[in-house]
């Protein structure tokens, strides 16, 4: 039998000899403090029945109406327990306070009902802490209501003696009420902060701290392959934790390498949430990189024309990234019939309705151009070709030379020549040492661009464009 049951047993055990003493302790003295306590140990005659009820719903495995357990079960008890002590105690508190105001009542055998209440507090005293102990122990939250309860219970009845001691020494049998008003309203008090716990616990309210969230998704984003964290949601069930986490991975990955990714973040979740058992839902959206999400905003910039006729083209568009933020850069050439404000509300709405087709993007920067100054160049001269492939021959084996004398060139490729009429535009990709320092290999590239200049000796060569890349 599950630990939880048995305790759940132990304490209908309990409570039942607990009610059954009490109440000898209230006909006997006729006392209303002695009442109120009392009240409250049969309605946890009723409250243990339902906390072992629950204890074993929640234990039943997923089925298909219920695919994440019932766990939940466990927060509505709790929730119940909460509501019934309000209402029933409201009613006491009413009662308290017209036996204060017509004097009705009087307490009798005082040291009998003395006797039965201090074996009752030592017996809820030990009880009470052993529940709450192995509440915590096994993530019950009715184990730690119940002994919570016992524990309040015991606390409680300190008024009560505290009241009969009043009535044995001093004969002062009127605060009889006054006490029974202050242990109702500490019961309401302590059944409130239950309900807001059962409540808190079905909205599925984070029960993780922020902090300890984003360390695991920047551990996270340092996973091989892994672009960037999109999503990642929390929520608790009793001992279960469950998360969900999109990512955007490369979109070159095999299935094993898509495994080890699973992998890895699960191990996480283990070790960042030892005290739970953790279920993770991993759903992951390939992204290429910078090239693949470049080609994705063009193509959607160029699909979204349709909805903007006043926008007559795009140009010079940068994305880069900083760390797991991607930002976008680019120029808008818009109707020269525009104002200013008019573009400026244009280029605002593009800007929304781009981070909503690609959310990865974190900020939007548009440049506003006239079409009068696109107009300034000929089509022609915005058409460009490549040169034969025997020049390109040629010009490889050169820059090969070139680069053979630098010994921080590892290797280059995608050499491309464009002719545009009388100009001349050179692009192509080196690759260096990742841990060379960047302002270093700003120098090598500024000293080969004028090395490759005065020896191809291409007329008109007007741009050099050399990416450099790590190996």
């Amino acid at each position: 039998m599950n630990i939880k049951i048995k305790l759940g047993i132990l304490a209908f055990i309990i409570v039942v000899f607990q009610s059954i003493l009490k109440l000898i302790g209230v006909i006997l003295t006729n006392s209303l403090s002695y009442l109120s306590e009392t009240v409250d140990t049969l309605i946890d005659v009723f409250f243990v029945s339902l906390s072992l009820y629950l204890l074993y719903q929640s234990r039943k495995p997923p089925d298909y109406e219920h695919m994440y357990g019932h766990s939940k079960i466990d927060s509505v008890g709790g929730l119940i327990q909460g509501i019934i002590l309000i209402i029933i105690y409201g009613f006491l508190i009413i009662n308290a306070i017209q036996t204060i105001i017509y004097m009705t009542g009087q307490v009798m055998n005082p040291n009998l009902g003395f006797l039965i209440l201090i074996i009752s507090f030592l017996v809820n005293l030990i009880f009470s802490r052993f529940l709450i102990w192995q509440g915590n122990k096994n993530n019950s939250l009715t184990l730690r209501v119940e002994g919570l309860n016992l524990f309040q219970d015991s606390i409680r009845a300190l008024l009560v003696i505290v009241n009969f001691i009043l009535i044995i020494f001093f004969n002062l049998y009127y605060l009889d009420p006054y006490f029974s008003l202050i242990l109702s309203i500490w019961i309401i008090y302590t059944a409130i902060k239950l309900v807001k716990e059962g409540i808190k616990n079905l909205i599925d309210v984070n029960p993780i701290d922020e902090f300890i969230l984003e360390d695991m998704k920047q551990e996270i984003f340092t996973v091989e392959h892994v672009n960037g964290v999109e999503n990642l949601k929390v929520r608790a069930s009793n001992k279960t934790l469950f998360m969900e986490i999109q990512l955007s991975v490369e979109d070159h990955i095999s299935i094993a390498h898509a495994n080890e990714i699973t992998r890895i973040i699960r191990t996480m979740g283990k070790n960042y949430f030892p005290s739970y058992d953790v279920e993770i839902i991993i759903e992951m959206n390939p992204l290429g990189g910078e090239p693949s999400l470049s080609s994705k905003i063009i193509n959607l910039l160029f699909s979204m024309r349709s909805e903007f006729p006043k926008i007559v083209d795009f140009k010079n568009l940068n994305l880069f990234r900083i760390e797991d933020e991607y930002f976008l850069s680019l120029s808008v050439i818009v109707d020269d019939s525009l104002t200013l404000k008019k573009a400026h509300a244009l280029c605002h709405e593009l800007e929304a309705q781009l981070k909503d087709q690609a959310p990865l993007l974190s900020k939007i920067i548009t440049h506003i151009e006239s079409e009068a100054i696109e107009e300034k160049v000929s089509r022609d001269q915005l058409f460009c070709t490549r040169l034969g492939q025997e020049e390109i021959i040629e010009i490889n084996q050169k820059i090969k030379k070139i680069f053979n004398s630098v010994v921080e060139v590892k290797d280059f490729h995608g050499l491309e020549v464009w002719r545009a009429l009388d100009s001349c535009i050179l692009e192509l990709h080196i690759l260096f040492d990742g841990n060379l320092n960047i302002a270093k290999v700003h120098d090598i590239i500024t000293n080969l661009e004028n090395k490759i200049r005065k020896n191809l000796q291409i007329e008109n060569l007007d741009e050099i464009i050399l990416h450099s890349e790590p190996i």
